[in-house]
């Protein structure tokens, strides 16, 4: 089907929004948020987030069947907070593979917020053992991670999987025997979401707070084994948990984040924050984020995640949870929310970020910063059982997708602003641009002005008839290629204008 270009493209621009959820992607050190018309290029994305995990890692229970997103007032009630703070992105630590999240993802979806999700619980058999990793290392253990993929792969809003966290540190000798086993979970998971997946999901780890062991870590996570560029087990972001800063009485000197900007600027991959926020001086004023984060590590990192949303034994919280599921906000909220709107971040375009270089691997650059450090780059052998999980798939029928009929509306439970009073108007935000998920616009033929081939890939759909999108073709006349995703409205316009020729 021929389609003048002319006649299409007003209509398509009615519809076209660069707020929308596209699937982040990684180029060079920087995560890209593609713009939604996929005849223009995207811009680099920043990590404007929080650690979210209410109840702690003492309130996941997998036989419970019940997690951070499987009640939907819980995640309506958070959805409007996060919209207060102005956060684009959420951490979870622990999720059930087997339950069903189609509600929470779509609330947050539509609320305008990314996931990055770790795959592993602390619960037995569902973590690497950093003691003794190779006993955990086995077809057990990659099911669950599998099962985790499949559950959470068409979600567009899931930024990436974070394939283990603190698992290499300076106890006992967990940096010695642990780092090869991390590159072997993210080679199979890669392998999983390349097989079994309709996009590319990125997946990282998330580093200790360990000054001695972190460069030495980042440095084994971002080289490419022998050089090879198609080294699945190399990191695609490295997230670095990080309470240098305090607030009050720190600043860029003294906080260490000076000499964390200089040792990590060799980045060829994102970096970010995965947990940041001392909380020696409360109230937490964030300083850290104007002043650091946002200031002089623009350059080097991509942004972070405050450790944490609601208020725990540890006291690193920003709203308390009440025991009838109402929130109050803390002190911590309003200080943050204020950080936030009120940091400055710089508009970067694709176009202007450069390409990876490729790092060879090398031992001795990582054992010269930490002698201890495990630096095999003999990635254990993949058994013939996660092989065939591989190849054929794990057994699960619990493969989430985003909703259709979710409404914008207040949770069933209170929030109050810091003084005790009830927000009366916790209604939650959905811009109705953050519903289109995947691509839309022209990909430009030869005889028009080509764009560059990473702006006009398009993403892919998060339905579950997303194999079956189309696009029309051109017999070299000039007529533009049209990508036509099958989300929602747009599969009704393209219909439309197809009786119209």
């Amino acid at each position: 089907m021929k389609i003048i270009a002319s006649f299409l493209i007003p209509a398509l621009m009615l519809f076209s929004s660069t707020d929308a959820l596209i699937p982040i992607t990684v180029k060079g050190k920087r995560f890209i948020k593609p713009n939604s018309d996929a005849s223009t290029q995207g811009e680099v994305f920043f990590i404007k987030g929080i650690d979210y995990q209410p109840g702690g890692s003492s309130g996941y229970d997998s036989s419970s069947g019940e997690d951070a997103l499987s009640d939907p007032d819980t995640c309506y009630r958070d959805a409007y907070a996060f919209q207060q703070l102005g956060i684009n992105t959420l951490r979870i630590y622990s999720l059930n593979p087997d339950s069903n999240h189609d509600e929470c993802m779509t609330i947050f979806n539509n609320a305008g917020i990314y996931l990055i999700l770790d795959v592993n619980s602390g619960e037995q058999g569902a973590s690497l053992n950093r003691a003794d990793p190779a006993s955990s290392y086995n077809s057990g253990y990659l099911s669950r991670v599998f099962k985790f993929i499949e559950a959470f792969k068409n979600y567009p809003n899931v930024l990436g999987f974070f394939s283990g966290n603190e698992v290499i540190n300076d106890e006992s000798n967990y940096a010695e025997i642990s780092p090869n086993y991390i590159r072997a979970v993210q080679r199979d998971m890669k392998q999983y979401i390349a097989k079994h997946s309709n996009r590319t999901i990125p997946v990282g780890y998330s580093a200790a707070d360990s000054v001695t062991l972190r460069r030495a870590t980042f440095e084994y996570l971002q080289c490419f084994i022998d050089g090879d560029e198609d080294d699945s087990s190399r990191s695609d972001f490295f997230g670095l948990n990080s309470y240098e800063w305090c607030s009050g009485t720190s600043n860029w000197a003294n906080s260490g984040f000076e000499n964390l900007n200089s040792t990590l600027s060799n980045t060829t991959l994102p970096l970010f924050f995965s947990e940041f926020g001392c909380n020696k001086n409360l109230p937490r004023t964030f300083d850290e984020v104007s002043d650091g984060l946002f200031g002089g590590l623009v350059n080097t990192f991509s942004g972070g995640l405050v450790y944490e949303y609601t208020e725990e034994p540890s006291h690193y919280g920003v709203v308390d949870l009440n025991d009838d599921g109402s929130i109050t906000y803390k002190e911590d909220f309003d200080n943050l929310k204020n950080e936030f709107a009120n940091s400055s971040l710089p508009t970067i375009l694709e176009d202007d970020v450069e390409e990876a270089d490729i790092v060879t691997c090398n031992a001795d650059i990582v054992t010269d910063i930490y002698p201890s450090f495990g630096a095999n780059f003999t990635i254990p052998e993949q058994p013939k059982e996660i092989a065939d999980l591989i190849e054929n798939g794990v057994d699960t029928d619990n493969v989430g997708k985003l909703l259709d009929d979710v409404e914008a509306k207040k949770s069933n439970y209170t929030i109050y602003d810091h003084s005790s009073n009830e927000v009366e108007s916790a209604t939650v935000r959905f811009e109705a641009s953050n519903e289109i998920n995947t691509q839309s616009g022209v990909v430009v033929s030869s005889k028009a002005e080509p764009s560059s081939s990473s702006s006009v890939q398009a993403a892919a759909s998060t339905s579950e008839e997303s194999s079956t999108a189309g696009s029309s073709s051109s017999s070299g006349d000039g007529v533009m290629n049209i990508y036509v995703p099958t989300y929602g409205i747009w599969s009704l316009i393209m219909l439309v204008v197809s009786y119209a020729i």
